[in-house]
């Protein structure tokens, strides 16, 4: 039986599919229209995805939990929030690109799972500065994978800023480390003879909205000439 997890993920692998399936069948119509003495001068059709919006049944038939360590009082998700938010007011933004902030969300879940680790062992804050200098490590080097400060020149770095900025907020957030019970799984019926057989109020309805966004291959030039290919967003 799927979990949730697996279930969005399939709904949303499929879309993706579908939109190599479509890209496939333009390369051929590519290649026929490149063959056609009069539609080579026509443009070739392209079908782009637009908003996606489903509603799905389900019932959730399974839960799984488990007890773990976490940052007391405010838990390691809204710890990981006000993290997130320090990172980027440290260096002057709002917001981050897309892949550079989901690099930057992976590299502070790993760190505040470490920043629990190191505090089970030494509760004092001498972990809020391991915490806050490897991460900042860590930011320094997705900024410079993904060339952020040349994609937002308007954006400054400065570690130490930075180091300062995470070690305060982890002062003013955490006390400690508690056992908390988490939710670690979510196991659904989407089959729809199933879906029958439930009550009524044990239905949920998920509504899902999938946007597109395009990637590309760019090439960049380096400071010392040589030349670099990355995959960025359109």
């Amino acid at each position: 039986m799927p979990t949730l997890n697996e279930y969005l993920g399939g709904l949303i692998a499929s879309v993706t599919n579908a939109r190599v399936m479509a890209d496939a069948q333009t390369v051929a119509v590519a290649e026929q229209y490149a063959r056609h003495d009069l539609l080579k001068h026509f443009a070739v059709p392209r079908m782009r995805i637009g908003d996606i919006e489903l509603t799905i049944p389900i019932a959730i038939e399974g839960l799984v939990d488990r007890v773990e360590y976490q940052l007391a009082p405010v838990g390691n998700d809204r710890f990981r929030t006000e993290a997130y938010r320090e990172v980027c007011a440290s260096i002057g933004a709002t917001e981050l690109p897309l892949l550079v902030s989901n690099d930057v969300v992976s590299a502070l879940s790993d760190e505040t799972r470490s920043l629990v680790e190191l505090m089970r062992i030494d509760p004092s804050d001498k972990s809020f500065h391991v915490f806050a200098d490897k991460t900042t490590n860590r930011f320094a080097e997705i900024a410079e994978r993904h060339d952020l400060f040349k994609i937002m020149p308007s954006l400054e770095f400065r570690r130490e800023l930075m180091v300062e900025r995470l070690y305060k907020r982890c002062g003013t957030l955490i006390t400690g480390i508690e056992q908390k019970t988490t939710l670690d799984q979510l196991e659904v019926v989407a089959e729809s003879h199933r879906l029958r057989e439930q009550r009524p109020e044990d239905i949920l309805r998920i509504r899902l909205k999938i946007s597109e966004d395009g990637m590309e291959w760019q090439t960049l030039e380096k400071s010392d000439g040589t030349l670099e290919r990355r995959l960025l967003p359109e």
